[in-house]
């Protein structure tokens, strides 16, 4: 019985002490400590689509705002500068139905972003994005469109949650 607490315990200390270095989103940092604060004024849009580039902003601050991990402020005040361009939309039909009418579509965004340290004066990173998501299209044309501000709403949502992991954690 000794020998199996013995092992029991070994196992368990082994297993501690090699721990992966895994850790919890949201704490930590990996950006140099002279940066507390990131400007991300609204991205150009040479997308299809007018107009977008708007929401798709607004969703990258809010998204670096609930992190708080950064202040989100004024270019001036900056101490990293984020600049993006949307550079792809594409809304594809990808179910049909018996009457060949679209069921399900597919919404798809690009942007190209750039994060560069105003203290260093250097390129953090310079780095294309792409997120896609899906809906469903019925009859009703209000709620057709109520499901496809939904799916870019959620694709928006994607591509701030990478830019934040991607500035703050750099993986």
């Amino acid at each position: 019985m000794k020998f199996l607490c013995d092992a029991l315990y070994f196992l368990i200390v082994a297993l501690l002490l090699s721990s992966c270095g895994y850790h919890l989103s949201g704490y930590g940092s990996a950006l140099p400590p002279h940066i507390r604060a990131i400007a991300i004024p609204v991205f150009k849009n040479s997308s299809s689509e007018p107009n977008i580039q708007r929401d798709a902003t607004d969703a990258i601050r809010r998204a670096f705002i609930s992190d708080g991990r950064l202040k989100v402020a004024d270019t001036r005040e900056a101490d990293l500068l984020m600049r993006g361009t949307l550079t792809d939309y594409q809304l594809r039909a990808v179910a049909f139905n018996s009457a060949d009418s679209a069921e399900e579509y597919v919404v798809r965004l690009g942007i190209q972003v750039e994060a560069y340290d105003r203290i260093k004066k250097k390129i953090i990173f310079n780095q294309k994005f792409t997120t896609q998501w899906d809906f469903r299209s019925t009859s009703s044309l209000v709620n057709s469109d109520s499901a496809k501000h939904t799916a870019l709403k959620e694709a928006y949502s994607d591509l701030a949650d990478r830019l934040v992991s991607i500035t703050i954690e750099r993986f």
